[in-house]
């Protein structure tokens, strides 16, 4: 669902958080890494909770993973 690198907070793009938030900045975590969404002030709940709960919405259930 995201990642933290260098103490910053990223948060992964899904195709429906990419049109309910085109205007959130975006950034790869790290060289070679895809764009993520880019939580430039931790303490503003109000302007990164709603994209964490779409993202949360928007990925899938985990699967069970099988014993080898």
């Amino acid at each position: 669902m995201g990642v933290i690198c260098d103490d910053q907070l990223f948060i992964k793009i899904t195709p429906e958080t990419a049109q309910a938030f085109p205007d959130f900045p975006r950034m790869p975590p790290y060289e070679g890494a895809k764009e993520y969404f880019v939580v430039e002030d931790i303490d503003d709940r109000e302007s990164f909770l709603p994209l964490v709960r779409a993202t949360w919405d928007a990925l899938p259930e985990p699967g069970i993973k099988k014993k080898k």
